[in-house]
């Protein structure tokens, strides 16, 4: 009986992993954001931002688990730059600002 309700479990999660974006953010690092989120802030393009956003939220949990944690506030911080882009309120030269403090806090990383 227990073993037919996990094989109803996993059957029930298969499907739904085909639809997780994972290549995508395996290799997310400073370098490859940094450009991400450029896009995003000059152009608005919707899919800019998801890409900016997916990549930024592996490397804020790349940041966290190596224990850099400014990195990882600053981070944040863009995702929330990107956010606002998405809704038509970004902040300008402000946003950038906080991407700056990314390229600084986040070396190596």
């Amino acid at each position: 009986m227990r073993l037919a309700a996990v094989s109803s479990a996993v059957a029930l999660f298969l499907p739904m992993a085909a639809f997780v974006p994972l290549a995508p953010v395996l290799a997310s690092s400073v370098g490859r954001l940094i450009p991400l989120v450029q896009d995003c802030f000059s152009t608005q393009r919707p899919s800019a931002c998801e890409q900016a956003l997916l990549q930024s939220e592996a490397l804020q949990q790349r940041a966290a688990d190596q224990d850099r944690y400014p990195c990882q506030s600053m981070v944040l911080g863009v995702q929330a730059e990107v956010v606002m882009v998405q809704l038509q309120a970004g902040r300008g030269k402000l946003a950038y600002e906080t991407l700056n403090a990314v390229r600084q806090r986040c070396r190596g990383l």
